[in-house]
C-alpha cells in the first residue's frame, strides 16, 4: 500500500541532503539521491523523493503493515527537518 505526502523545509535541499544521507545510513537504511530527487529504503520502509523549491513530496511504496502511516510520516519528516 503507497502513498505520498508533502512537507516544507526552511533550507535549501542541498544543504540538507548529507545529514539525511547520514542519518539513514546510521540506522542501517539506503539512500541515493540528489537536489531534485532520490530513493531510500531502511526498516522495512521503501520509499522516494522529489522536490520543487522548498517542498519535497516524498511517496512511501512499502512498510511494515504494523507502522501506522502518521509514524512512517513523522519519521521521514524528521530526516529531512530534524
Amino acid at each position: 500500500m503507497s502513498f505520498s505526502f508533502s512537507f516544507n523545509v526552511d533550507k535549501k535541499i542541498s544543504a540538507l541532503l548529507p545529514a539525511v544521507k547520514q542519518k539513514i545510513s546510521q540506522g542501517g537504511g539506503r539512500f541515493n539521491g540528489n537536489e531534485q530527487k532520490g530513493t531510500f529504503s531502511g526498516k522495512g520502509v521503501t520509499g522516494g523523493y522529489s522536490v520543487i523549491g522548498q517542498t519535497v513530496k516524498v511517496t512511501i511504496t512499502d512498510k511494515p503493515w504494523i507502522a501506522p502511516e502518521n509514524m512512517v510520516k513523522n519519521a521521514i519528516k524528521d530526516f529531512f527537518t530534524g
